[in-house]
């Protein structure tokens, strides 16, 4: 082989590599990405379960104080 056709290999195979590691790195970069979705998606759900538990402590709380501050007939004073 000549200079000029090993020169032209090198070089191929240069490019051959680089695209082998960015195809591998796209497919851990795709995978990580899931992961955060999925993560997201789980803080999503422990959200809202939190906010549902909070509302419902809120309205027993507005409950037991309406319920004692309401004004007693003068009849049971």
């Amino acid at each position: 082989m000549n200079k000029r056709m090993k020169k032209k290999r090198s070089r191929v195979e240069r490019l051959e590599n680089k695209v082998a590691q960015l195809t591998a790195e796209n497919i851990l970069l795709t995978d990580a990405l899931r992961n955060h979705a999925d993560n997201i998606c789980d803080l999503y759900d422990i959200v809202e379960r939190n906010a549902q538990a909070t509302n419902s402590r809120f309205d027993k709380i507005e409950k037991q104080v309406a319920n004692s501050n309401t004004k007693k007939p003068f009849w049971k004073r």
